[in-house]
């Protein structure tokens, strides 16, 4: 257990680490841009950095469960993701003909 407990928060770091630097840039990109698809890339992966913070806290500081943890911060990075779909498909334009 205390292996894979280890995994998950070495994971979660990475993770975490990952969509913060991505959402920095896409949040730099949209402030140049005001690309509405920008804005929602750098919300989508402010969830999943936030998903994965909570859920590693919760299992290096031990509250809860580890089912717990690990679903809190999967539910977070879901609906990053769900976001992150959202705004590439609301970014396209809209007439394909020219």
């Amino acid at each position: 257990m205390y292996g894979s407990t280890s995994l998950l928060v070495a994971a979660e770091t990475i993770i975490f680490v990952c969509s913060g630097v991505l959402a920095s840039l896409s949040y730099r990109a949209y402030r140049r841009r005001r690309s509405r698809s920008l804005g929602a890339l750098c919300g989508g992966l402010s969830l999943v950095a936030i998903g994965t913070l909570i859920g590693g806290l919760l299992i290096a500081l031990g509250i809860g469960t580890f089912v717990h943890a690990a679903s809190t911060s999967a539910a977070f990075v879901a609906v990053g993701f769900v976001v992150v779909t959202y705004g590439m498909y609301a970014g396209r334009p809209s007439s394909q003909s020219t």
